[in-house]
């Protein structure tokens, strides 16, 4: 009988053990958040307004995202890219009553991999204002540059609704740099159409 009860450990030994558990589990969770450089943000980029109708109900943009420096940091990149995007629906007759879903989503060029998809139906003469975003994580080392691309994708879903959806959008970029809080020379970020 004295020799089970030293071998269970007593609560207050369950208890202190039960402690270092949870600081040895914060602490490797500490450990693997990375340090990043500050975000450097582009100046906004607004594209030409777009024009969407059931006979070309799609149209695709592609952008670039672009992380310049003076100095190469020799550091993986990570960027985010963010569209606003304003749409407004004007029906062929105003005694129509079907309205078109307008959707609007990135995609990374050349892959299947997207980011956020927005969908909504549009009310005659109703501006609607969605941001869609696309991540960019750590796929590109950075020497002096890195350059994404990617594609905002505007298109009305068929269901008849005849007329014309006029599209605004401006897109804005943000770039740091991973395993460094310092932010490299001269570092800029722009976004462009190529």
């Amino acid at each position: 009988m004295t020799h089970h009860r030293e071998t269970t450990p007593s609560p207050r030994l369950r208890h202190w053990a039960s402690r270092l558990a949870l600081l040895v589990a914060c602490a490797s969770v500490v450990a693997t958040s990375r340090a990043t450089s500050a975000d450097m943000f582009s100046e906004p980029y607004t594209g030409k307004p777009v024009h969407l109708t059931t006979e070309a109900p799609k149209v695709t943009i592609p952008l670039v995202l672009l992380a310049t420096a003076s100095e190469s940091p020799d550091k993986q990149a990570e960027a985010e890219l963010t569209v606003l995007v304003t749409a407004r629906w004007t029906p062929a007759e105003a005694s129509q009553t079907a309205s078109p879903v307008f959707r609007a989503v990135l995609h990374e060029s050349g892959s299947k991999f997207s980011g956020w998809e927005r969908s909504t139906p549009l009310e005659v003469t109703d501006s609607v204002t969605m941001e869609v975003r696309m991540f960019f994580e750590r796929d590109c080392k950075m020497g002096q540059r890195c350059e994404w691309t990617t594609n905002l994708d505007l298109e009305l879903q068929p269901n008849g609704a005849v007329g014309t959806v006029e599209v605004v959008w401006t897109a804005t970029g943000s770039a740091h740099v991973v395993d460094t809080s310092s932010t490299p020379g001269n570092f800029k970020v722009i976004v462009s159409e190529p």
